[in-house]
């Protein structure tokens, strides 16, 4: 799973805690709401930090696991979820 940024500049962390703090973000949100789009909020929660999945197939294997509920993990976060 390959991450690279949307801009020039720092993220201020590493892209694998950047993106971990994305996928988080959506899993946490959809275990509150199950009705959500979760390639299209992992898109979103990505973006916002700077971020973009290299290739859809990426968005599409997180989000299967999302929804699967399992974990993912890549990086650390920083306990900053939404």
């Amino acid at each position: 799973m390959e991450f690279e940024t949307t801009h020039e500049g720092e993220l201020g962390a590493p892209v694998g805690d950047v993106a971990q703090e994305a996928v988080d973000a959506t899993a946490t949100r959809y275990t509150r709401m199950p009705d959500i789009d979760v390639e299209q909020d992992l898109r979103e929660q990505l973006h916002g930090r700077g971020l973009r999945a290299v290739t859809d197939a990426t968005v599409e294997e997180i989000a299967t696991m999302i929804r699967a509920g399992h974990e993912v993990r890549f990086g650390r976060h920083d306990g900053s979820i939404e």
